[in-house]
């Protein structure tokens, strides 16, 4: 993912969109469309993100994870933001350093953290915007137990230090207030209320 940033970084100018599909991810439909006409009529802000869907190995869709507004203490504990419905500038991507190489599992997170270090502006777009899949070979399932856990706590550890990022009682306060959070703003959805 780095070297092929690498690449392009030198044919993008500072208010470019940027984005990284994983192989067996997919946008919704109109995705690019609509995160592009975002873009250009908000100039301030600077990352966004959105819903995801849920699909398995066939493209069935299975879920749906739909976000709370953007909170970035929040994000601070819990990595709750879809990999695969995340765009940003390239302005942003330029002061926070691009992709540290050293993460293999959570560099997603990694780089939201330094967005909110250098102050990005981040939201939380009320569309679905990306489809995840779910099967037994995935990277996600295979790892976040292994590089996943020792990789989320050198990100909590940024922001808690390390005996915040082991403050197991909080990190789940946090995360199942997000989830509260999610499941109010899936029921104004299904009301037709988009936050």
């Amino acid at each position: 993912i780095a070297r092929g940033f690498a690449r392009l970084q030198a044919a993008l100018g500072p208010d470019d969109v940027m984005a990284w599909l994983n192989s067996d991810d997919v946008y919704a439909p109109g995705t690019l469309r609509r995160i592009g006409n975002y873009f250009a009529t908000h100039p301030e802000i600077d990352v966004v993100y959105g819903h995801r869907i849920v699909i398995d190995e066939n493209g069935w869709d299975i879920g749906r994870w739909v976000l709370p507004p953007h909170d970035p203490t929040a994000l601070s504990w819990v990595d709750y933001v879809p990999q695969e419905t995340l765009f940003w500038r390239r302005r942003a991507w330029d002061r926070a350093g691009g992709i540290d190489s050293s993460f293999h599992f959570a560099l997603d997170w990694d780089l939201l953290a330094r967005f909110t270090a250098i102050g990005a502006r981040v939201a939380r777009l009320p569309w679905f915007t990306a489809c995840f899949r779910v099967h037994g070979a995935q990277k996600t399932s295979l790892q976040i137990h292994s590089n996943g856990a020792s990789e989320m706590f050198r990100v909590r550890a940024r922001f808690h230090g390390d005996k915040g990022a082991a403050d197991w009682p909080t990190i789940q306060a946090w995360a199942e207030r997000e989830r509260r959070r999610g499941a109010v703003a899936a029921r104004l959805l299904d009301l037709g209320i988009r936050l």
